[in-house]
């Protein structure tokens, strides 16, 4: 999955203002009639839907729009350069690309049709019909359009969900996703089978929340181990964290540590994901006998915090779960 690219962009330039002057039968010292030049195009940014990734972007470095055509004789104004429509998913995130050490963010292109103009093209410049005067009334000169704007931008795309599951490789984030929202993540028996963020909706009782499932966290995520520091931008503007947990057979401490690993990466990430509401799931909770699974809780109750066991396999627990979340989104305030 592409969802961050840099690009330079250039809006066109204005056409030059003509210098002319009028050529007519009995018309004696006829005058100046040079026109004006047209507009240089804007570079214009435009969300869609139909898009899911940056990838497009990538086919080239350098966008330019039309520029301005030049003015012409009998006061003729010159053709303005088209606008350069350039479409981007919604979601995506543009970054001022100047600076590599300052991230100033410019925009966040939420909604479909959300647009912004990136670049604009230049003015054109005037004919000399525009500077005759009383006591110039052959004026020579013309004004050169000015130049578009040029810059590099960088576009990030986040996922706009209103819930982020996270956790370690293989702790049944994308099954636990389907189960909820019908998606169809990949799913296997191994590490890293979720190589780019999954999207589902949830849906109960009229309502709807989007769920984004992001590659696993391991120990180091924070410093560029693995796969899931790299998306962590996609639930940086989600409203509910899920800490999915898989618990460790007859190892309630290594549980423990399993979800103090995650908030540590995630505390060291560059987003603010530790202030953020969260619920904490603990996963395949059909692997031990309900003794145990009282003593998995416990690990956690006796630290203040409120686990809720699920099992994708069996469905235990994922109608209370749908529950918590529709209610936490709905006012997502305070932590459980």
């Amino acid at each position: 999955m592409i969802d961050s690219v840099s690009i330079v962009v250039k809006a066109g330039d204005g056409g030059p203002g003509s210098v002319s002057f009028r050529r007519e039968k009995f018309v004696p010292k006829g005058g100046p009639d040079g026109g004006d030049g047209g507009k240089g195009g804007d570079v214009i940014l435009l969300a869609t839907s139909q898009l899911q990734t940056l990838m497009d972007l990538t086919l080239k470095s350098r966008y330019a729009a039309p520029n301005g055509q030049s003015g012409g004789k009998k006061k003729c104004y010159g053709t303005d350069g088209d606008n350069l429509i350039i479409r981007v998913p919604c979601g995506t995130m543009v970054f001022d690309g100047g600076d590599p050490n300052s991230k100033h963010k410019i925009m966040d292109l939420l909604q479909d049709g959300d647009t912004y103009c990136v670049a604009k093209g230049g003015k054109g410049g005037q004919g000399n019909a525009r500077f005759a005067t009383s006591v110039n009334q052959a004026p020579r000169y013309a004004q050169p359009g000015l130049p578009g704007d040029e810059r590099v931008i960088q576009l990030e795309l986040r996922l706009i969900a209103q819930i982020g599951l996270v956790g370690v490789p293989n702790a049944g984030k994308s099954t636990l996703l389907q189960r909820l929202t019908h998606a169809n993540p990949k799913i296997a028996d191994y590490p890293f089978t979720t190589l780019f963020p999954n999207l589902g909706v949830l849906r109960w009782n009229n309502q709807e929340r989007i769920m984004a499932d992001i590659p696993g966290l391991i120990e180091g995520a924070s410093q560029g181990a693995g796969l899931g520091a790299t998306f962590l931008r996609h639930i940086d503007r989600t409203e509910l964290l899920v800490h999915v947990v898989p618990i460790s057979p007859g190892d309630p401490e290594q549980t423990w540590h399993t979800y103090q690993m995650i908030c540590s990466e995630l505390g060291q990430s560059e987003y603010d994901l530790l202030s953020k509401p969260s619920v904490l799931v603990l996963s395949k909770s059909d692997l031990v006998d309900d003794h145990e699974l009282l003593a998995q809780l416990s690990v956690f109750q006796d630290r203040g915090l409120t686990a809720y066991p699920v099992s994708s396999a069996t469905h235990t627990g994922i109608q209370t779960l749908i529950q918590v979340l529709m209610q936490r989104t709905a006012n997502a305030i305070g932590c459980y």
